[in-house]
């Protein structure tokens, strides 16, 4: 905590993991994205139902879910009902996000993240 002003430092970013409540939200995302793909194929959901089920906002999933998709981690494809207006989203995790996945599996049981 800064004594000045009374605010908290989010950690520094080690060994290429960003740090703070917006990377974790990015790695939530990505290994629930990267467990449907496993088990179903793919993931199809509304960014307002991914905040539910992670317990955060519409915004750090957007900006998650952007981040995963620059990065190559993930893809998304629109899902529309018969009339044309969009349902949400179809996400599915590429091999690229499968791997980041597995590697911060093997992180958390090393005990080099923590989760919160």
């Amino acid at each position: 905590m800064d004594e000045t002003n009374g605010v908290v430092a989010e950690p520094e970013a080690t060994n290429g993991h960003a740090c703070g409540r917006h990377a974790f939200v990015h790695e939530r995302v990505l290994e629930l994205i990267v467990q449907e793909t496993v088990v179903s194929g793919s993931l199809a959901m509304r960014k307002r139902e991914l905040a539910q089920k992670l317990g955060c906002c519409d915004r750090m999933v957007d900006r998650a879910l952007t981040k995963l998709r620059r990065a190559g981690q993930i893809v998304s494809t629109p899902s529309f009902d018969a009339s044309g207006a969009q349902l949400g989203n179809t996400y599915r995790a590429t091999q690229a996000g499968i791997t980041r996945a597995e590697e911060l599996l093997r992180e958390r049981a090393a005990g080099r993240i923590v989760t919160r």
